[in-house]
């Protein structure tokens, strides 16, 4: 016969686990590279939706309400025309749920200006990474920005 008692303590410490590792914050790695082949320079931006917040992975708008001048590297870089960026190995933590993000802003911008541009912004575009190596290459489409991984088909080009 099962004791009760036991079934019940062993019933309680499996949903505990379960809820703690449910919850648990993992470790990825991302190495990224964009290359930059539409008509004027952009600023690629590394940031995660979710937490946890952390140095380097910081969006724009926690960078603008915590600003203090040399105290983190922000997540953004110019890229020039024709120019790549790269991340090299770069590391971070992410709850349950959350994701990493490359955001792609069309111009060359001060913070100000990369914070009036949204998310439904024709100057700005959101990739949804996966950890690993991720190469991407930017190019101008309909007036807004085409983010598309390296090895996919470049789209052709129609003539007017």
């Amino acid at each position: 016969m099962i004791d009760p008692m036991r079934l019940t303590t062993v019933t309680f410490l499996a949903l505990t686990c379960l809820a703690f590792t449910g919850c648990a914050t993992r470790t990825e790695s991302f190495d990224i590279s964009v290359k930059n082949e539409s008509a004027q320079p952009i600023i690629v931006w590394l940031t995660k939706l979710g937490g946890p917040v952390e140095d380097g992975w910081r969006s724009p708008e926690d960078v603008a309400i915590n600003f203090v001048v040399g105290e983190e590297p922000l997540g953004g870089v110019v890229v020039a025309r024709g120019n790549t960026a790269e991340t090299g190995q770069r590391k971070g933590k992410f709850d349950s749920g959350s994701r990493a993000v490359l955001r792609v802003y069309k111009g060359q911008m001060t913070l100000s200006e990369i914070l009036a541009n949204g998310s439904d912004s024709p100057n700005r575009t959101d990739v949804m990474l996966d950890p690993g190596i991720s190469r991407f290459v930017v190019r101008d489409a309909s007036g807004k920005l085409s983010v598309q991984h390296a090895d996919a088909p470049v789209p052709p080009t129609t003539s007017r």
